[in-house]
């Protein structure tokens, strides 16, 4: 088959079941050393730092070439970044749905859509999340096969990621697609009982198809569990927070993303004629003597809260890289109205751990609650603390 773009994606809208000639197609390469290889690559690239880094990438490769993944872990530890990293790994496109407990089948397979033609109400097919993201993913390979198209299509792929997966009762909400990702036996094409002819009524997922999933295991309060049939259908793999002995090196890259997020939005004449006519320099932040000082209170925050303590079997209070960078975000903006002596942003910090760390302590234990308001008692920190005070009295009263 040689079409041009517009008429494959056209040929695959007209007809589904078109698709199926390209789905036994997998992926171009087995390789895990290359592949773990390149992830680490671009994850350093994006200043992501995982935990365990070559061995939580590879496990992650392995199992995106045995099928879908879901990405678990407490908030902020990068799951997101995470995914979009493997996709690329892979030489695949991908795009972004975020569940919601409102989805139904008709979000992650589709259904009939009302819509008005010349003033008639009328029903029309509307492909869910999943069927359409096939479809897109065996137009890209084929147009990657074709050697002439390849020059203007170089992905191998198009990937699905489903954000807060568990924020959605997938297991209704997932229908026939259960069957699909069985794995089992022959292969079968997803079923769409709304289609409007024979061409239109099934979708062939492709074997180069993955859906990465991310789940937050931390707000169980707000989320839904998952059967042992449809957790067969996916390889879990846990994203925690850096390890203890990465803390330095967590916090670097913490501030080089906030300041590049500063770069990026306020550090041109904005930030000149705020700062002396000055520009924004990333190293320079990331260097400053007043950053550093307010480092040295993260870093101690992060060694005595995070992980917990065995000899009196407190758990540690998970935070992630992201609520950090949100910090240092603060900091660069407040720094240009800041003082010269070291400790001048001692007070912006006071603020931003106040408003961006304490607001994620809702669902501490009372054990965990005491040791982050006992260190809290030992530092130059008041807002912070009133702010963790009045947490645990709103948790108990109410008000």
């Amino acid at each position: 088959m040689s079409l041009s773009d517009n008429a494959k994606l056209f040929y695959f809208d007209e007809d589904y079941q078109a698709a199926k000639e390209f789905s036994q197609v997998q992926l171009e390469s087995a390789d895990v050393a290359a592949l773990t290889k390149r992830a680490k690559e671009i994850a350093d690239a994006k200043n992501l730092l995982l935990p365990d880094a070559d061995a939580l990438l590879e496990r992650c490769i392995v199992a995106l070439l045995g099928g879908h993944i879901v990405l678990q872990g407490p908030p902020g530890t990068g799951k997101t970044t995470l995914a979009y990293v493997l996709a690329e790994t892979f030489n695949a496109t991908a795009h972004l749905e975020t569940a919601t407990a409102d989805w139904s089948t008709y979000d992650v397979i589709g259904g009939l859509h009302p819509t008005s033609n010349g003033g008639i109400e009328t029903l029309v097919p509307w492909l869910g999340h999943v069927p359409r993201a096939a479809l897109e993913c065996a137009s890209v390979i084929s147009r990657h096969a074709d050697a002439e198209e390849r020059k203007t299509q170089p992905y191998q792929a198009h990937w699905l990621i489903i954000d807060e997966f568990s924020r959605a009762e997938i297991d209704k909400a997932i229908g026939p697609l259960y069957t699909v990702l069985g794995g089992g036996g022959d292969d079968v094409p997803l079923p769409l009982w709304f289609g409007d002819s024979e061409e239109r009524s099934a979708v062939w997922l492709p074997k180069r198809f993955r859906i990465i999933a991310t789940m937050n295991t931390v707000d169980t309060n707000y989320v839904y569990t998952f059967s042992q049939g449809l957790s067969r259908r996916f390889q879990f793999v846990y994203v925690g927070v850096p390890q203890k002995e990465q803390l330095e090196a967590e916090l670097e890259q913490a501030r080089i993303s906030a300041a590049k997020w500063y770069d990026t939005a306020y550090g041109g004449q904005q930030y000149k004629d705020t700062y002396a006519g000055q520009d924004f320099k990333v190293d320079d932040f990331v260097a400053n003597a007043k950053v550093a000082h307010a480092t040295s209170i993260l870093l101690n925050l992060l060694s005595a809260l995070r992980y917990g303590d065995e000899a009196t079997n407190r758990p540690g209070w998970p935070l992630g890289t992201a609520q950090v960078v949100d910090v240092y975000r603060q900091l660069a903006l407040r720094l240009p109205a800041t003082g010269d002596t070291t400790d001048a942003l001692l007070p912006a910090l006071d603020l931003a751990l106040a408003d961006r760390i304490i607001p994620q302590a809702g669902n501490l234990t009372k054990v965990q609650l005491d040791a982050t308001e006992a260190w809290l008692q030992a530092q130059k920190l008041p807002r912070t603390l009133d702010a963790l005070q009045h947490l645990r009295m709103a948790s108990s009263t109410g008000y």
